[in-house]
């Protein structure tokens, strides 16, 4: 499980089923990307995101608004997908470009720096450009990422 920020972390779904782990910390609220997970006293909202195909504009902003909603009840929010490397990520990544008004790239290094092995699907990143209306090309994202190994 990564800390993005303080409100924000990402993780894979095995961390998800670790009650205890998430009460250490202190998660209120999860977006699930892959599985629904139900914890108690944990608010979830399951969005189905398949791993490697173009990502539909209403899920992008369905859970980011999620994510945000949840931090403005002073949750702290746990992004989960299979792996904890591409969906969840990519999730993570607009959250912050919304939340602190950075641009996809700035939010990506943030990302990064937290979670080296943060890595979104060629074909995700392209959806999230697409959303954004930013071009930044996945060679620019994978040297990134080549560059933090």
């Amino acid at each position: 499980m990564y800390c993005i920020r303080p409100w924000l972390y990402v993780g894979n779904y095995r961390e998800s089923l670790n009650y205890d782990l998430l009460q250490d910390h202190k998660i209120g609220a999860m977006l699930h990307l892959a599985e629904d997970v139900q914890q108690s006293n944990i608010v979830s909202r399951y969005i189905p995101v398949e791993d490697g195909q173009p990502l539909p504009f209403e899920q992008l902003k369905t859970g980011v608004d999620f994510v945000r909603q949840e931090k403005a009840k002073s949750q702290t929010v746990l992004i989960v997908c299979g792996a904890g490397i591409s969906r969840s990520s990519l999730f993570a990544v607009a959250t912050l470009k919304e939340e602190e008004n950075l641009s996809l790239l700035d939010s990506f290094q943030q990302v990064q720096i937290k979670h080296p092995q943060a890595n979104p699907h060629p074909n995700l990143w392209k959806s999230l450009c697409e959303y954004y209306n930013e071009t930044i090309s996945y060679k620019t994202i994978l040297k990134l990422i080549l560059q933090a190994k």
